[in-house]
């Protein structure tokens, strides 16, 4: 017992660090796609093709990959995951076809879902030493670590790109060769439910899982479209008084400034889920509510320029501040409500169910954006905001 005591403390220790490395190809974002276009030689729409393709595969293939997870289970998904981003990661650096970068983009997809069994992980050894209550501040920090992380690559990547252009890609994987050995240190503590638990949980799951999956998708789906599309919100308007140059200086330190904004926003949410437990949900909802409503309050700002960028920008870092917060607080309450045997499906669901409200919302804006500016999807985006409010303040009515 003492033996597996060692083994599960070690677990927990090293998950912040395996999960913000595993967060993405980080040295890669930043040059992804220079990277894509220069070297590889793809154009627009082949990129925005993988990425669709890779979408649906995950969708369409959802009940495969659970299959696997079960049978395999979580620790050993670990690794499948790890050793999948690196393969991911190898035919992106040396691939020369469209194929083999479709391959590389499904890899990568397909890869997060095995690596979300780490949160499962967590929270069942975090149950086991009696300290339940340390998840949400485990998971943050892993947060934290690669808000910072992608806050370097940010700053060096283009340099290592310029450099060499494959450097990037090779930093990438040795990461992620790293990351393969570590997977094999994780260690997962076996726990036996009562019977009674789990029906008692099962009767909740029909209800408050229903709201729990349906604030975390649209949520997350108003998070990536919003951060993309405000992104170029900002600039069209700024170019209506400034030059190309200037607005490119402006726009790049608007990003890294929001990087800065995403760390202390997990620092300060953080803090507040002590206090206030599940109000938080409604705390974030109601920031990027004010989020959105700062951008279009700047929109249409003419007087003085200043004006228009201090509170467009306001509303950007908002957007990043509130990103991770509201991601780990799901997860929490899902692994909380649910039985072990029940967590792998309801881990999958959630991220399969992040990428189709990613999907089905990215198809409906370009559909729009076809005949209407910018302005229309930012006041879509608030609207679907203040919906949010009213979703997760009937979420923490049924957790009370």
């Amino acid at each position: 017992m003492e033996k597996d005591m060692k083994k599960i403390n070690r677990s927990i220790k090293i998950f912040p660090i395996f999960s913000s490395f595993t967060g993405d190809l980080i040295f890669f974002i930043p040059i992804d796609t220079l990277f894509l276009t220069l070297v590889k030689g793809l154009n627009a729409s082949q990129i925005t093709a993988m990425t669709m393709v890779s979408l649906i595969i995950c969708i369409l293939f959802q009940k495969v990959i659970l299959n696997i997870v079960k049978k395999i289970g979580n620790v050993n998904s670990l690794k499948l995951g790890a050793l999948l981003m690196l393969v991911a990661s190898t035919i992106l650096t040396y691939g020369k076809s469209f194929l083999l970068m479709l391959i590389y983009r499904i890899l990568h997809e397909v890869s997060f879902m095995f690596l979300h069994m780490d949160k499962i992980m967590l929270k069942n050894n975090l149950n086991i030493v009696n300290r339940q209550s340390d998840y949400y501040k485990i998971r943050n920090k892993s947060k934290i670590i690669y808000s910072l992380l992608t806050l370097f690559t940010a700053l060096v990547s283009g340099y290592l790109f310029n450099f060499n252009y494959y450097l990037p890609m090779y930093l990438s994987m040795i990461i992620y060769a790293l990351m393969f050995g570590i997977a094999f240190m994780f260690y997962e503590a076996k726990s036996e439910e009562k019977e009674n638990e789990k029906t008692n949980k099962k009767v909740k799951l029909s209800s408050i899982l229903f709201l729990v999956i349906l604030s975390d998708v649209i949520f997350r789906s108003i998070i990536k479209m919003g951060q993309n599309n405000s992104k170029l919100f900002m600039q069209y308007d700024f170019l209506n008084f400034l030059s190309v140059e200037i607005v490119t200086y402006y726009i790049t330190t608007i990003v890294f400034i929001s990087r800065i904004a995403r760390v202390i926003g997990n620092i300060i949410f953080e803090k507040l889920y002590i206090k206030i437990k599940h109000k938080m949900s409604i705390v974030l909802t109601i920031c990027l509510s004010i989020a959105f409503l700062l951008l279009i309050i700047g929109h249409f700002i003419n007087v003085r320029f200043i004006y228009k960028v201090i509170i467009m920008s306001l509303g950007f870092f908002l957007i990043l501040a509130t990103r991770d917060s509201f991601q780990i607080y799901t997860e929490d309450v899902a692994l909380n409500i649910s039985n072990k045997e029940e967590q792998q499906k309801i881990m999958i669901d959630i991220e399969v169910y992040r990428k189709l409200g990613t999907l089905v919302l990215s198809a409906i804006f370009t559909l729009i954006l076809m005949k209407y500016e910018l302005v229309v999807i930012e006041f879509i985006l608030l609207g679907l905001s203040i919906i949010e409010i009213f979703i997760n303040k009937k979420l923490c009515d049924k957790l009370k």
